[in-house]
């Protein structure tokens, strides 16, 4: 897994230990939130992408992004978080062809209420289309792991389409 994807995981778990008394007090109900927000990306993003049609060097957009974070917390005391990320938008390659895209992610993690083992699972694709020649780019990937500690994670990719650590943007 690449480093990068591993540092967003370790975010996440540390802001798991850091939520507030009032999210990890067991409730019979769930807490869900909701956000909106834009998010531009360019592919590649600093390391080469396999996956670019050929001919293309860049594709350029903007993400339009809905996330629904849902908590509940048992009776053990362990927060169940899941959450659910989707985008949508354009884009447009140095040639000026525009591409749609669309983009989603899972992540879920149980919270012991000693904080660890964390056992997590994140599912993630990207898929970029256009019309005429250019190529269609799929990229998904899924892996489960455990954190041990803040900085401590076992993972194991259990599939991957593409090149999906170097062109998934976003």
């Amino acid at each position: 897994m690449k480093f990068w994807r591993m540092a967003v995981l370790a975010v996440l778990v540390g802001a798991l230990v850091a939520l507030p008394a009032s999210v990890v007090t067991p409730s019979a109900s769930s807490q869900v939130t909701q956000e909106r927000f834009s998010v531009p990306f360019t592919i590649p993003f600093g390391v080469p992408c396999a996956d670019l049609p050929p001919g293309v060097t860049e594709i350029s957009g903007v993400a339009e992004f809905f996330v629904r974070t849902t908590a509940r917390v048992d009776s053990d005391g362990v927060l169940h978080l899941n959450i659910n990320a989707t985008a949508f938008g354009t884009a447009t390659d140095n040639n000026e062809v525009v591409y749609s895209f669309n983009y989603a992610n899972h992540f879920s993690v149980d919270v012991p209420a000693n904080e660890f083992p964390q056992h997590f699972k994140v599912t993630d694709h990207f898929n970029l289309n256009s019309k005429g020649e250019a190529s269609h780019m799929h990229l998904g990937f899924v892996v489960v792991g455990t954190a041990l500690g803040p900085d401590d994670f076992v993972t194991d990719t259990i599939n991957v389409r593409g090149d999906a650590f170097d062109c998934d943007p976003i």
